[in-house]
């Protein structure tokens, strides 16, 4: 145990370091959720109280859980991260109200964005709650509006602090960069898998994201553990068949099916009942929650784990398609929703159709930039 104590104890130093350069006069909030499932708030309040020993100016913010990812958190995160002042002013011109329920507009977004960059905001964020705040308007505000550097570790379990973060993050944010221009400019991907998966997706001028894990400059936001470079598809393009045999927390009795067209998820086929109606129902529960929001490939060579999608979408030479929300990344759709899914074994052709240049990206799985 006091083996364990004290590598946890360096795995979060070297995260407070090297992945989030804090100083010491900073204030860093930690959050998490209880989990619907259990109730319980997970490893949060641990890492909050080490970091506190670390780092004097640390908060811990508990939330009830918001059920998927996407959703935004509960006042208690707003007013926690961006303080009380500002959660109070959001939420007396009932701008919080709509951002809350995805609702707001262009008008309000304006407004929370300026009343956003004069927050007595926290200088850094771990979350690790339960389910996903990345496709948030939350995080987009802290990161963007307020300077807030955020690192996000949703489903974030005890052995990845020793297996996907125990890796060189400067060599980690070399490659994952590399793969980034080898990709500049691209127009079309084209995905393909032994286990019958076939898409193509439109990518023209969106922006390429390297999620790299060096998150100290103000405003950066990333998943921890990272390694990934990840775009929004252009809305309407993706078309093709997507085969499941994955879900973010374990593998699913039989392979799903899910048919693409336009750029959003029609149906659902697969042997098991209980799964088509998981995924049937999740897709169908908002109108935009069927939209295909995102492609990455990733880079970790340390990850492994493949019953957390939060360290699977990063293992090195993986493809993932996620539905629902894009907005924060460089897409057009905002719903209270965002799933990824894995591909394993993938290859990935990138296009550009000026020129008619091909290069291969993946092949089986084996990186080729």
């Amino acid at each position: 145990m006091v083996k364990e104590r004290k590598s946890i104890e360096g795995a979060i130093e070297a995260l407070l370091d090297v992945n989030l350069g804090v100083k010491n006069e900073e204030r860093i909030l930690v959050l998490g959720d209880r989990s619907e499932d259990v109730m319980e708030p997970g490893l949060a309040p641990e890492v909050g109280d080490l970091v506190k020993r670390m780092r004097r100016d640390t908060s811990l913010a508990i939330y009830p859980s918001t059920g998927r990812s996407g959703v935004e958190p509960p006042f208690e995160a707003w007013e926690a991260a961006f303080g009380s002042k500002t959660a109070q002013h959001l939420s007396e011109e009932g701008i919080l109200e709509r951002l809350i329920a995805k609702t707001a507009s262009e008008n309000d977004l304006q407004l929370a964005e300026e009343i956003a960059r004069n927050a007595d905001a926290v200088d850094v964020v771990i979350a690790l709650a339960h389910h996903s705040t990345s496709h948030t308007a939350f995080r987009k505000l802290l990161t963007r509006s307020a300077g807030v550097r955020y690192a996000s570790m949703p489903h974030f379990h005890r052995d990845m602090f020793f297996g996907s973060m125990d890796v060189d993050w400067h060599r980690l944010a070399d490659s994952t960069r590399a793969l980034a221009r080898a990709v500049e400019g691209v127009d079309l991907f084209e995905v393909r898998a032994d286990n019958g998966s076939d898409i193509t997706v439109e990518v023209s001028g969106r922006k390429i994201n390297a999620d790299d894990g060096i998150l100290t400059e103000a405003g950066s936001f990333g998943n921890l553990p990272a390694g990934e470079v990840f775009l929004a598809p252009v809305e309407g393009t993706a078309e093709g068949t997507m085969v499941i045999e994955w879900g973010p927390t374990g593998k699913l009795g039989s392979p799903l099916t899910v048919t693409l067209e336009k750029g959003r998820a029609v149906s659902v086929a697969g042997e098991n009942p209980v799964d088509v109606k998981w995924l049937e129902g999740l897709l169908a529960a908002h109108p935009d929650n069927n939209n295909i929001a995102e492609l990455g490939i990733g880079t970790n060579p340390g990850a492994t784990r493949l019953d957390s999608i939060l360290e699977s979408e990063k293992i090195l030479g993986t493809v993932h398609i996620a539905f629902g929300d894009n907005h924060t990344f460089g897409g057009n759709i905002v719903a209270p929703f965002h799933l990824d899914f894995v591909i394993y074994n993938a290859s990935l052709t990138a296009v550009w159709e000026t020129g008619g240049g091909r290069r291969v990206i993946l092949s089986d799985g084996r990186p080729g930039w």
